[in-house]
């Protein structure tokens, strides 16, 4: 067989392997950056009353996935809560209310400590709506440098949300009705509690500011 014929038949025989390996076995995709660590709830007071906030920590990942093996840039984090409302009949089983609020560092250490993005509801609503505790529908949505990293179990509410059909349809209730209460979830930088929390907050992305 001829040399040029022979590197025809090799090539066709690997093309030929290649169609019967499965695309994510021929080329795994590096783990995301930065993954969510825990989902935590807290009260806290301020002169105006008490506030509820959700504590989320992101955890690096040694700069795996990542541009800058040192840093993560533009985290950016979307708390999706619902809640039941005064309006919710009795014995409700999904929440009548939604809210939503996104937060984006301006880059998270990659080889540093955990990241923790706090968002707050006011005392009007926690007084309003009786919210205490830990509530029962969340999610939480990670971004970096604009790209949607997977979900995992820690991002949502695995008592409610357990099933992939139910994230979607929460996920569909929350853009369909969460713009009515935008501005009412707070990421931490727009509420007395700015400077507060152990580990502090990131510096985050002032759009606000933005001219």
């Amino acid at each position: 067989m001829k040399p040029l014929a022979c590197r025809v038949l090799v090539g066709v025989v690997v093309m030929a392997f290649s169609a019967l390996v499965p695309a994510s076995a021929q080329t795994a995709s590096p783990p995301p950056p930065i993954k969510v660590a825990t989902v935590r709830f807290n009260s806290l007071r301020a002169d105006a009353g008490t506030w509820h906030v959700t504590e989320i920590e992101l955890q690096p990942r040694g700069g795996e996935g990542a541009k800058n093996r040192n840093f993560i840039d533009r985290v950016k984090v979307t708390l999706n809560l619902g809640v039941f409302s005064v309006k919710a009949p009795a014995g409700a089983k999904v929440p009548d209310t939604y809210y939503r609020a996104s937060a984006e560092a301006v880059a998270v250490e990659a080889t540093g400590s955990r990241a923790v993005f706090r968002f707050y509801l006011p005392p009007e609503i926690v007084k309003r709506d009786q919210i205490t505790g830990d509530l029962k529908f969340y999610l939480v949505e990670v971004f970096v440098d604009g790209k949607p990293l997977p979900l995992d179990k820690e991002s949502v509410s695995l008592t409610t949300l357990s099933k992939p059909e139910f994230v979607e349809s929460f996920r569909g209730k929350v853009a369909g009705e969460a713009g009515v209460h935008d501005g009412i979830l707070l990421p931490q930088y727009l509420t007395p509690f700015a400077n507060a929390g152990s580990p502090p907050a990131p510096s985050f992305i002032r759009l606000e500011t933005a001219r």
